[in-house]
């Protein structure tokens, strides 16, 4: 699937927009430095409020592309969060999987390279934003509410490994904790 782009800027505010959606342009060091912030504010797990946060503002993003171009496999729903973020420079994906487990391998990520330039390899993964990322995916491909997949992430390149491993998992309630 080729994903369109439309990639548009507002003159009076000078934001830019992709397929009608604000979009910030950012740096490996910008999103290096928010998720070492996120990793410090373990007394309110800011992993879990990062990853929260993209899941729901890539839910959005991705629902209203599915609906706007009548996609209706779980194979093309899925492929528009895979392609976006490739569109958004984050990386490259590699998806499998059905609607109650997959894994998702990380082959090239801006974020983790992005971490070992800036401080070096870490003792563990810490690509939160990506599992937000590939909840919203697997939530959109398979039609399930915010909230219905568990992303583990197994293998991390800022933790030294040659590529990303996440494992996605069916939470048992829809929507809620397993």
């Amino acid at each position: 699937m080729a994903l369109q782009l439309d990639y548009t800027m507002d003159d009076t505010t000078f934001r830019h927009f992709l397929n009608g959606h604000c979009v910030v342009m950012h740096s490996h060091h910008y999103l290096a430095l928010v998720t070492r912030l996120v990793e410090e504010l373990g007394e309110i797990d800011g992993t879990r409020v990062l990853t929260d946060v993209v899941e729901e503002s890539m839910r959005e993003i991705f629902d209203d592309y599915i609906a706007k171009h009548g996609l209706t496999s779980p194979q093309e729903r899925g492929a528009v969060g895979k392609e976006y973020y490739s569109a958004l420079g984050l990386g490259k994906l590699q998806v499998s999987g059905d609607g109650n487990r997959g894994e998702v391998r990380l082959l090239r990520s801006h974020l983790d390279e992005g971490w070992v330039r800036k401080w070096g390899t870490h003792d563990r993964p810490v690509n939160h934003f990506t599992r937000g990322f590939i909840a919203a995916m697997f939530g959109a491909a398979f039609n399930a509410p915010v909230g219905s997949f568990r992303v583990t992430e197994e293998a991390s390149i800022a933790a030294g490994a040659p590529e990303g491993k996440f494992v996605v998992v069916r939470n048992r309630a829809e929507g809620g904790a397993a």
